[in-house]
């Protein structure tokens, strides 16, 4: 139903009057919009712009979702005592595209969970096993398909190795069907027909931090992100990352993963490679992810939150 531009139009209209008047029921307290939203209320105001890709892709996106953001975000931003953004790189892009000064908009970097970290062998077989997979026989892919995430470069990038290494450490794609990943597919069933890519789709949250661990690379040459959560779960594990060389991807991994340039397939085809043989880097690249990862904590995100709490009060 969202889809539809007259229940999207109502929807965007409705929301913010029901909030707002459950709100201004409220005498004191902050009210915090995590995902881009902030309705008019009388309390302190905080809203999280994730990314900005509506206003930098729109093509990505279904147009029923780039009106209802094109609309909603402005006058969010315009009501918050503070923004919140995701990274560094997604704070100076939200500041550049809404014209704010550099004290309005903080930001604070995501967390990785707890359950993922290194796992022996041992205790990776039996749901791997599940899978039809191996520790240390695979790369992995984690995210919805969809064209944002530069799927059909690495696919292509990836048909470019030699044989053998596709056949030794074959690619296995995890992630539910997305917008506009018709053609994506076709590739992924190409692929899987020439028998060196695996995609098994949804898989349960539980599985994950196994699949993960399990890998031999971890590889993410996405086109654009606020903050690209799974490269550091990836370095939490214990493994190898392959990440693009823009947007906020750089800015997490930190130094610990070999970078790509995401438009380029040899480009991608080489770094896969290297990262996949060179033993000296795998071992350099693993221990500076876990050193990375360990920076990125959920309590560390509470306290630069509650920090941007203290400091919107100061505001009003």
């Amino acid at each position: 139903l969202g889809q539809l531009p007259i229940i999207a139009k109502m929807h965007a209209k409705i929301l913010p009057l029901v909030t707002s008047i459950q709100l201004n029921r409220l005498s004191n307290g902050i009210f915090h919009g995590p995902n881009y939203f902030l309705p008019k209320t009388r309390l302190t105001s905080v809203v999280t712009m994730h990314d900005l890709s509506i206003y930098r892709f729109p093509h990505w996106h279904p147009k029923t979702r780039i009106d209802r953001l094109c609309e909603l975000m402005p006058l969010s931003i315009q009501r918050a005592h503070v923004v919140l953004t995701d990274s560094e790189a997604t704070r100076h892009e939200v500041m550049a595209e809404f014209d704010l000064k550099p004290d309005k908009v903080r930001s604070v970097l995501l967390g990785v969970d707890q359950q993922y970290f290194p796992r022996q062998e041992a205790q990776l077989s039996e749901v791997l096993a599940q899978y039809g997979l191996s520790s240390g026989r695979y790369s992995l892919f984690v995210s919805t398909i969809e064209p944002r995430k530069n799927i059909a470069n690495l696919i292509a990038a990836y048909r470019k190795l030699p044989i053998a290494t596709r056949l030794q450490w074959k690619l296995v794609l995890v992630g539910g069907k997305g917008w506009q990943s018709e053609e994506i597919h076709a590739a992924i069933d190409a692929a899987t027909a020439e028998g060196w890519l695996i995609y098994l789709g949804f898989v349960d949250q539980r599985c994950l931090p196994y699949l993960y661990a399990g890998c031999r690379l971890f590889t993410y040459p996405s086109w654009y992100e606020g903050f690209g959560l799974p490269i550091a779960e990836a370095m939490a594990s214990g493994v190898p990352v392959l990440t693009s060389n823009c947007s906020s991807m750089p800015e997490v991994a930190a130094g610990a993963a070999v970078l790509v340039e995401p438009g380029d397939v040899v480009d991608i085809t080489e770094k896969l490679q290297y990262a996949l043989e060179n033993e000296t880097w795998r071992s350099q690249a693993i221990e500076r992810g876990l050193l990375r990862a360990a920076q990125l904590t959920w309590d560390n995100c509470v306290a630069g939150t509650v920090a941007a709490y203290r400091f919107a009060e100061q505001q009003r």
